[in-house]
């Protein structure tokens, strides 16, 4: 299986900026492609090229998976964080790497399927909840259904850290966000609540933050790489 293959937009080390590890240093394996198209995404869906920030290349696409793990050989890291796009397309991918750091996956929560293939190979999990306002055009009632089973899945326990991240644009159903919570509490040692980067909604997100205290752990994080000025 070492001659797997996929498509990367970007390798990098920094500084998780997102949710409650936010701080550690990552080797960041960004994947091109996602299934979904949300109103705020400001990463490529696709690339010709990797473009390998740790190494100084150039790469084409598709990526060996063999090259990726001589990345991850080469790095002093707290883990890898699989993220893209939607890391769950490359679910076999990530299945196959040698652990060489713990793995860290950042997904869209979005394809069970492909979130049982990864049961038992991630160490943390950055699950994102989506609202329906950040996805106008789909069956948001599927992608609900959908969530909440790969957050089950992929649910959090004493071997996994698992937490849910919510980014909420400037307007947002209130008790939809509410449900969403007492959908996968569950399964998950946090909710953080992300503001959309440069929005203004910080008192909505307090009192969010009050209502759900009484259902689970809740932080408002917004994304600290940002205002650092890291990738």
């Amino acid at each position: 299986m070492k001659g797997l293959k996929a498509e990367v937009s970007e390798i990098f080390t920094s500084v998780q900026g997102e949710g409650i590890l936010v701080g550690v240093k990552q080797l960041f394996v960004r994947f091109a492609k996602c299934n979904l198209n949300c109103i705020y995404c400001d990463t490529p869906k696709n690339s010709k090229v990797c473009r390998d920030f740790v190494s100084n290349k150039i790469v084409r696409n598709p990526v060996s998976l063999d090259y990726i793990e001589d990345v991850m050989k080469s790095v002093k890291v707290h883990s890898v964080s699989w993220t893209g796009g939607e890391p769950l397309l490359y679910a076999d991918f990530i299945r196959n790497a040698e652990k060489i750091h713990p793995f860290y996956l950042e997904s869209n929560m979005t394809l069970p399927e492909k979130a049982k293939v990864l049961r038992n190979v991630v160490d943390y999990v950055a699950g994102d909840f989506k609202v329906r306002e950040a996805l106008p055009s789909v069956n948001y009632d599927e992608i609900f259904e959908n969530t909440v089973r790969c957050f089950k899945i992929l649910r959090n326990t004493r071997k996994r850290l698992t937490f849910c991240k919510i980014v909420l644009p400037d307007v947002f159903d209130y008790e939809g966000v509410v449900e969403c919570v007492n959908a996968v509490k569950g399964f998950i040692s946090a909710v953080v609540l992300q503001p959309v980067f440069g929005r203004e909604n910080v008192k909505a997100l307090m009192d969010l933050q009050d209502r759900l205290m009484d259902v689970c752990d809740v932080r408002i994080i917004p994304q600290v790489h940002k205002y650092l000025g890291l990738r």
